[in-house]
């Protein structure tokens, strides 16, 4: 047993817990303001001077996010809660 707090614990709306969930199966959402900034530059279309310090801010926070939903996934796991995700990936195939 770890001596970290549970964040199923801490965490009691279902709507973050969602978002979270919804982050560590799609990490890919990391790069996406990076993408954005990128894809304007290439574009030629002028980017504002606040944009890349808030780009990479964005970033971070997706990180720390997306962290925090594969550290919540693996705690839900453990016991067997069911993540809305997963169930959607199931029944897909």
């Amino acid at each position: 047993m770890s001596n970290h707090p549970s964040l199923f614990l801490l965490i009691t709306s279902w709507r973050v817990r969602a978002a979270l969930l919804w982050f560590a199966h799609n990490p890919f959402a990391v790069a996406l303001p990076l993408t954005t900034v990128g894809a304007l530059v290439v574009i030629g279309w002028p980017v504002p001077a606040w944009a890349p310090t808030a780009t990479w801010w964005a970033s971070a926070l997706l990180v720390i996010a997306t962290a925090a939903g594969m550290r919540l996934h693996r705690e839900m796991d453990r016991p067997g809660v069911p993540c809305r995700w997963c169930d959607i990936e199931e029944a897909d195939v």
